[in-house]
């Protein structure tokens, strides 16, 4: 017998697919200033010891992505804890409201934790990748964001979104590779062949991709399913960071909302 929480795990495999071109759902929205990134990543890099490590990179927060459902609620509560005491929340909530009043302008606002749902628990709040000079100039693993399929959902859903604000950059610059021409088939080849538990890569497809520059203090909001990649821009030199503010979201739809988590 299934209880409530796996019903709703199975509801969000609907939306497994995958596809089409990052023009067609990307929004772009200057966030910050850069005195408001520049303070927010000094906050950051003072907690970056309770970040969790994740081979190459570190992630500030849990993330549904990545952690494992058995770890991922009490993981969830360190992070948020950590997030809040050292002042984030506010960064975290601008971001929301920015992408709410481009997306769903009528809608309210909730994060993945206990107020929204107490039979599940607290859930993650948005997070920060950390991304330092250590990463071996490694691209990201090839992937699509389908999250969902992890997360303990409160409701109903529909239109599943992703967002990165980059907080700050290396020289040589942040972005995203993307594949918009690639099929279903040959995207989820190439994800079970390189897939591996750092979440990144020596070696991305260079055919098709097209690279997506980030701007410092900028969000960036698209489905999250075309096939996509951290991008290795260049050498990091020593003591340079790529920090961003990362998320998922998606409509609920019986309490006119967008809940955002990681």
């Amino acid at each position: 017998m299934t209880n409530k929480i796996d019903e709703r795990r199975e509801g969000a495999m609907a939306y497994s697919q995958f596809g089409g071109k990052l023009s067609d759902s990307l929004r772009v929205i200057n966030t910050f200033s850069l005195g408001e990134v520049t303070a927010y990543s000094t906050m950051v890099k003072k907690v970056e010891d309770k970040a969790y490590d994740r081979g190459y990179f570190k992630t500030l927060g849990a993330g549904a992505y990545i952690d494992k459902p058995s770890v991922y609620l009490k993981r969830a509560a360190e992070g948020n804890k950590v997030m809040i005491d050292a002042g984030l929340m506010p960064a975290i909530t601008r971001v929301a409201h920015d992408i709410q009043r481009n997306l769903k302008p009528d809608a309210s606002i909730f994060f993945g934790n206990e107020e929204f749902d107490p039979d599940i628990g607290e859930q993650g709040l948005p997070g920060f990748h950390v991304i330092s000079d250590n990463s071996d100039n490694r691209s990201g693993m090839f992937h699509v964001d389908m999250p969902y399929q992890r997360f303990y959902w409160p409701g109903p859903f529909t239109a599943p979104f992703t967002f990165t604000t980059l907080i700050e950059t290396p020289d040589c610059g942040s972005g995203l590779w993307h594949w918009d021409d690639m099929s279903l088939e040959e995207g989820l080849r190439i994800i079970q062949e390189t897939r591996n538990p750092t979440r990144s890569s020596t070696q991305t497809p260079e055919e098709g991709r097209s690279l997506l520059m980030y701007e410092v203090g900028h969000t960036y909001v698209h489905s999250g399913r075309v096939p996509h990649a951290i991008a290795n821009t260049g050498d990091m030199k020593p003591g340079e960071y790529r920090i961003t503010l990362q998320g998922h979201g998606a409509y609920i739809v019986e309490q006119n909302a967008l809940l955002f988590y990681f």
